[in-house]
This record gives structure tokens, C-alpha cells and sequence, in this order.
């Protein structure tokens, strides 16, 4: 059998190849030629490491293999591959990729480090390879200079393909599956600008030709990125573009796509779904003979549906034959996920137990640096994280953690989550980017400013482009006001060092709430919770929290002692109305329990905020009187008077003159 012809079709057509290598074994084997067998065995281990998703038969072909390494027949091909023999290249490029599929053979022995030197050697030498076939023994040298970590030897590799994709480029199939290649070492060493080259010529390659497994490998890598984002409207769309590839693909490729598919129903809450796709995915990796240990990723994901659906139990059963399979830094990852599920499954039934295991289990993430913890199950990783701020348990590694993935609380009012920019607009106007004070000086940034105000101000969008326009800039204002409105959102972006903490969709502007957090937006949410909570006569400790939470937050009037005007002014009516409202509720049932001094000290607090607020005043007095503290109430009352006629020119209502009355007999 011809077995150049074969290697060449290895990378147009495996399964087809493979069929070929069969043939050509059982060929050799019938002719004794031992020799000949070894080098085909070699062959079929290029072909299943090629794309490393179809491993029928992977035990027969390491067990041939290697019993021609035992035998000599690498060190023979040693010199042979230094000057550039194809076939005995085949069988070091088989030798280096020989560890990844039998988990019983070492990557860091002797012959290995041997067959490296020779490969890269025979390579550089320039023989006259086929596009194809040099793409082939690459990758596999790539591979293992990756695995050892060895940098250098994997940037010297890529500049020389690179060199000779130029010169002689592969077929288009061939040339995606290099960039893949290339773009995953980037991505591993964290080289986002070169990954992101890689993925602009991958998506030229998709492009230019129809190639669907080009499509469905890019959207299968495209996913995890729009779920890290929290992108649910591209994942959907990934989602269903998967499925209509579906059909079309090889059966090797199919877990990869439902791999992402249960990554986004998970996501999206919809883990029934999610479940469902991970059994198909694991049946198909049954009948592709995938090893235990390279399931991890799909284990891992069964093990997060599970403890979706309460089921925690078959979670940790699940995490628990994984780790058999797994080892060194492996099985210490999921040692850390069996500490954080069992955790999860106690937090509202043993919280004492709970708290346990996840400073053990968030111990060993940062330690490991393994923040990924829950990835499809982000509402449960921010309450872990949430529960372990609170405990004061790796607090920089936590927030580090809800940084990097853009986790949003269980509770979004809550001021103290580690937010990216934190905006405050009640009282004087207040920014911070990673909990530094944001400065900004000049005119230039005067718009910006008063667009992220207005924003923040109305809930933090999104808000009308027009209403926005109207606003800020007047038609005898701005020539060009949408242009204008373009100009403040690009340099309010600038300013933040944060682009996309500002969206502009369908004609509207807005801030995202997963990255930027709004005093005004959480005071009506704990204001609002606050009148609900009375109404359900909800504990009082837990009221007073509530209480204490909002009134905290409310500094000041909208931007303090700023004049503001049209919609602005509006916003501030709003507010402070807010503000009034939640005062005399809480301070209505404080007077109900009898607890007048704590009523005292809310409306004195209330005074310094609204300071023309005459119930708010009338209230104190009432508060004072019942307290027997007759002077004070009238020493209020003149407050009222003087301020009242100095700001506004009117005189006390005749309420407020009764109590003054009560409090003058």
C-alpha cells in the first residue's frame, strides 16, 4: 500500500485514512514484515491524535506501538528523522503523541525528549514535505513543547510553519486546522492579542469557503466567550446555528457542539435541558472509546447541571469517579469542585458546615488559581462568593474572581460587591473604577459627566437617545447633537477605561448592570423592598436592616446643591418624593412600637437630606412631644418657620401650628 498517499488523506479524510492504515497492518502483519506494522501503528496515532475526538481502537494501536519503541525501532529511526527521512519523521511525531492517547506512558522520558530534538531537527532541514504532512508532524511537536511548557520551542515552531504556509500553503482545510492550533497555545498563555489574530484568520478562512466543520469548531470556541460576557441573545444564536450544523458532522465532532449547547441551557437556568444534551454527549463518547481522563470537561459539566437541579448527591457521586481518572493538578481541580458542591448543598441546611467546606474549597482555588469554579451556573458561583465575603474568606482572590467573570449578587443593591465602577449621584456626583476614586478635570469632560449623571439617575438606562439629546443638548445648543451624544458616549467610555459599561442598543443608552453599580438604582429597589416589608409584617431586625441600608445610601439630593433643570430636575422630585416616602413609613411604625427615640434620630437624619421637608418636620415634633422634650419640639418648629419663609416665602401649615400650639401650652 502506498503510504504516502495515506498520511496525505489523514488530514483531508481521516476516517477514510484510518480505514487505509487498517488495511496496510493487516497487510504487513500477514507478511511478518514487523517492521512495516510498527510504522503503520505510528501512522494511526497521528490519525487519531489529529483532531482528538474519535479513539475507537486507541488501546490496540499504543499497545503495537509501543512494543516497537521497547524494541528499538525508535533509536534506529533517531539519525534517520535528523536528516530529514519522512518515514522515520512519521515515527517520532507517533512517539511524541504516544503519552497524550496511553495514560500509561511518561511525556518526560528520555526517548521522548530524543524523538523532540529529532523531529524539530528533520524539520528545520527543510525536507520536501507535503503541506499536509508537515502540518501533521508540526502539530505533534507543537503538542508536546506545549505540554512541557517549553515557550520558546513552541514560538521558534510557529514562525517556521508559518514561514512555510507562505511558501507553499495547505489546503484550506489543513490551514484552519493550524490556526486553531495556534490560536489555542495563544489563549493558554494568556496572549490575547495574537489569539484574536488567529480567530480574525480562521473567520476569513470560514469566509472564503464552505467548510461547515470550520463553522461548527468556530461556534463551539465562540460560545464559552459569549457565556463569559453574559451574551444569553448570542448564545441563542450560536445555540441554534449549532443545530443546523448538527446533522452534518462526523460523530467525533458532535460533543464538542453539545458540550456548548448544555454550557449555555445551564446558563440560561434550563438544566433539564442541559442534562439531557450531556447524556447524548456521553453515550457518543461511549461509542468513540474516549478515555475516562479526557472527559473531564463534560464530567465536570454533568456534575454543575446536576447541583442545578438540587441533585447533589449524583453531583458529588459524579465528581467522585472523575477524580479516579484525574491526577496532579487535575484531580486537585476537582477536588476543589467536590469541596464547593458540598458546600452549595449545605448552605440553607447547615451553614456552619457550609462555611467549612467552602474556605477548603475556595482555599484551594486560589491556591490553584482556578477561578471557573460553577461556570454555567453563575447565580450560584456569586452567592458562594457572596457567602464567602461576608466570612471574610479569601476576600482578593473572591473578588478577583467576580471581576474577572462579571458575576452579579444575589442582592444587586448591595454597595460593597467588588463592582467595577461604582457611580454616586446622591449628593455630590462620585466615581469609582476597581474602588479608586475616578478623577476627571477639564471642560472636555463636562458632557461625558452629565450623560453618566443622567443615566444614573433614571435606574441607569437604558434611556432614549432622544429624551437623552433633549436634555443635555438643546436645540440651540449642539449643531449636531446625535453626533454630540456620540462624542460624550465615546469619551464617558474613555473615562471609565471600561467600553462596554456603556451599550448603546435600539436607539438606546444605558450602563451595564453586571459592571456598574448606581446609589440612586439601589435606593428605590431597597426603598420599594422597605414598604413590602412592612406591609408583610416582616421581623423587625430584618425591617431595621432594610431601613438603615436605604436611608445610608440617600447623601443628599440628586447631585447636592446643583441646579438642575428639565428631566435632571424631574429625577430629583423623584427621588427625594422617594426618599420622604420611605422616612415616614419606617418612621410611622417606629412611632407604633413606641420607640420614639429611634424615631427622633431618623427624622433628624432625614432633615439634613430634605431640609424643606415640613412633614418630616412635624413628625420630629411629634416624636419630641412624646419624649416630654417640649423645648426641642419648639426649637423645631422655628427651624420650620425660618426656612420655610427664607427659601420658599410661605408660612407652616396649620398641622405643623397645632403642634407648636401643644408644644407652647
Amino acid at each position: 500500500m502506498d503510504l504516502d498517499a495515506t498520511v496525505a488523506l489523514i488530514t483531508e479524510d481521516e476516517p477514510r485514512a484510518r480505514l487505509g492504515l487498517q488495511a496496510a497492518w493487516n497487510e504487513a502483519t500477514a507478511l511478518g514484515d514487523t517492521a512495516a506494522a510498527w510504522r503503520v501503528s505510528g501512522l494511526m496515532l497521528l490519525a487519531i491524535n489529529l483532531d482528538f475526538i474519535d479513539f475507537r481502537g486507541v488501546a490496540r494501536w499504543c499497545d503495537r506501538f509501543a512494543a516497537g519503541v521497547s524494541g528499538g525501532a525508535l533509536a534506529d529511526d533517531l539519525p534517520r528523522a535528523r536528516a530529514g527521512e519522512r518515514a522515520a519523521l512519521r515515527a517520532c511525531a507517533a512517539c511524541l503523541v504516544w503519552p497524550s492517547l496511553d495514560h500509561a506512558a511518561s511525556a518526560g522520558n528520555a526517548p521522548l525528549r530524543d524523538a523532540s530534538q529529532a523531529l524539530a531537527e528533520g524539520l528545520r532541514a527543510g525536507p520536501a514535505l507535503p503541506p499536509g504532512e508537515r502540518f501533521l508532524l508540526a502539530k505533534c511537536l507543537l503538542d508536546y513543547h506545549d505540554q512541557q511548557m517549553e515557550a520558546l520551542a513552541v514560538a521558534r515552531l510557529i514562525a517556521l510553519q508559518q514561514e512555510h504556509l507562505q511558501s507553499e500553503p495547505p489546503s484550506p482545510s489543513v490551514r484552519s486546522r493550524w490556526w486553531f492550533l495556534v490560536r489555542g497555545h495563544h489563549e493558554r498563555l494568556g496572549e490575547a492579542d495574537a489569539a484574536q489574530q488567529a480567530r480574525v484568520r480562521l473567520q476569513e478562512l470560514a469566509d472564503a469557503h464552505d467548510i461547515p466543520e470550520l463553522r461548527y469548531a468556530l461556534l463551539t470556541q465562540d460560545m464559552p466567550v459569549a457565556l463569559k460576557a453574559r451574551q444569553l441573545g448570542r448564545a441563542e444564536r450560536i445555540h441554534r446555528e449549532l443545530e443546523a450544523l448538527m446533522p452534518d458532522m462526523r460523530a467525533g465532532c458532535l460533543p464538542q457542539g453539545l458540550h456548548a449547547q448544555a454550557s449555555y441551557l445551564s446558563q440560561r437556568g434550563d438544566c433539564t435541558a442541559a442534562l439531557a444534551r450531556i447524556e447524548r454527549l456521553l453515550a457518543i463518547c461511549g461509542d468513540l472509546e474516549v478515555p475516562e481522563r479526557d472527559q473531564g470537561a463534560y464530567r465536570v459539566l454533568r456534575a454543575n447541571v446536576l447541583t442545578g437541579l438540587g441533585r447533589f448527591d449524583e453531583a458529588l457521586a459524579e465528581l467522585q469517579r472523575l477524580h479516579q481518572h484525574q491526577f496532579a493538578a487535575q484531580g486537585e481541580v476537582v477536588t476543589m469542585l467536590r469541596q464547593l458542591t458540598e458546600a452549595a448543598a449545605r448552605l440553607d441546611i447547615q451553614p456552619a458546615a457550609a462555611l467549612e467546606r467552602l474556605a477548603d474549597g475556595l482555599a484551594n482555588a486560589a491556591r490553584l488559581q482556578s477561578s471557573r469554579f460553577f461556570l454555567t451556573l453563575p447565580d450560584l458561583a456569586a452567592r458562594l462568593c457572596q457567602v464567602a465575603l461576608d466570612a471574610g474568606i479569601e476576600p482578593e482572590f473572591v473578588r478577583a474572581t467576580i471581576r474577572d467573570r462579571h458575576l452579579t449578587p444575589p442582592d444587586p443593591t448591595r454597595a460593597d460587591w467588588p463592582w467595577r465602577v461604582r457611580v454616586q449621584v446622591l449628593g455630590e456626583l462620585t466615581i469609582s473604577r476597581d474602588d479608586q476614586p475616578l478623577r476627571s478635570a477639564g471642560k472636555a469632560q463636562r458632557k461625558p459627566l452629565e450623560l453618566l449623571a443622567l443615566l444614573a439617575a433614571h435606574g441607569g438606562g437604558p434611556v432614549d437617545a432622544d429624551f437623552i439629546i433633549d436634555a443635555l443638548w438643546p436645540s440651540l445648543e449642539a449643531d449636531a447633537p446625535k453626533a454630540s451624544l456620540e462624542m460624550a458616549v465615546s469619551r464617558l467610555r474613555k473615562l471609565l477605561d471600561l467600553p462596554e459599561a456603556v451599550a448603546v442598543v435600539d436607539g438606546a443608552v444605558s450602563l451595564d448592570p453586571t459592571l456598574v453599580w448606581c446609589d440612586a438604582t439601589s435606593f428605590e429597589a431597597l426603598a420599594e423592598q422597605l414598604q413590602s416589608s412592612l406591609a408583610e409584617h416582616q421581623p423587625e431586625a430584618q425591617l431595621a436592616r432594610t431601613a438603615e441600608r436605604a436611608f445610608s445610601l440617600y447623601r443628599d439630593r440628586l447631585l447636592g446643591s446643583e441646579e438642575l433643570v428639565g428631566p435632571m430636575r424631574l429625577a430629583r422630585e423623584r427621588l427625594a418624593l422617594c426618599f420622604y416616602r420611605a422616612v415616614t413609613s419606617w418612621g410611622g411604625a417606629l412611632e407604633a412600637r413606641g420607640q420614639w427615640r429611634a424615631a427622633i434620630v431618623l427624622y433628624e437624619r432625614a432633615l439634613t437630606r430634605e431640609v424643606l421637608a415640613e412633614p418630616i418636620y412635624r413628625a420630629l415634633m411629634r416624636a419630641q412631644l412624646a419624649c416630654g422634650e417640649r423645648a426641642e419640639a419648639l426649637r423645631t418648629f422655628r427651624r420650620c418657620r425660618e426656612l420655610l419663609a427664607t427659601v420658599l416665602g410661605t408660612a407652616p401649615a396649620a398641622e405643623t401650628l397645632a403642634l407648636f400650639h401643644e408644644a407652647s401650652a
